[in-house]
């Protein structure tokens, strides 16, 4: 994976190698050995310095080489507005370190006239007896709603505990603590939709 968007992010901001590391309390070596692609991130560092850095992990994951937009004219079959559709096989897939969990993104990055879209959507595939991250995590700027198509999950939010079946939905508040479980046999999938663009 390419993390030269850490390094990317990090100059947009005006932030030294340095000034990053005393904040996430890694090593300027280690950090520079990140944005050189020599090491990789485990997921805790990627949030630590996603947080120094005020964006998202999603963002740093995704690199530019995902970056994607919308076609400026639609099909001859398609009724929508132009740049307003996203094909399938157009989905950003994203891989998280060290989780067994698979995310594909079908929002778009732009839309018509430079346009960014207010909202992120996400297809969650997650294995059974796996967690969709790996602790307790919250996000500062946006709600998550997430319904299950298929399987069953556990839900932890805040100080509550949810079994959630198929056709069940989640609502997690922002600065809520919160991490779910597939508890059946067979794979989870979930829609989630946070209600701001996380990258």
């Amino acid at each position: 994976m390419n993390w030269s968007r850490i390094r990317d992010e990090r100059k947009k901001k005006g932030y030294t190698l340095a000034q990053v590391a005393a904040e996430t309390g890694y090593s300027v070596g280690y950090l520079s050995q990140l944005e050189r692609n020599q090491k990789e991130p485990s997921l805790a560092a990627l949030r630590k310095i996603a947080n120094c850095l005020g964006c998202s992990e999603v963002w740093l994951i995704m690199g530019t080489e995902h970056e994607t937009s919308l076609s400026p004219a639609p099909d001859e079959e398609s009724t929508h507005s132009p740049g307003y559709i996203l094909r399938r096989d157009s989905r950003v897939p994203m891989k998280l370190p060290e989780i067994d969990t698979m995310y594909s993104i079908f929002t778009p990055s732009r839309l018509p006239e430079n346009a960014r879209p207010r909202m992120t959507g996400l297809y969650v595939t997650i294995k059974p007896g796996c967690w969709v991250t790996e602790a307790m995590i919250l996000h500062k700027n946006a709600d998550e709603s997430v319904l299950i198509m298929k399987g069953q999950l556990e839900a932890h939010i805040g100080t509550h505990v949810y079994n959630a079946l198929e056709g069940d939905c989640l609502y997690i508040p922002k600065d809520t603590l919160h991490n779910y479980l597939n508890t059946g046999l067979e794979d989870a999938q979930c829609i989630v939709f946070f209600s701001d663009l996380i990258y």
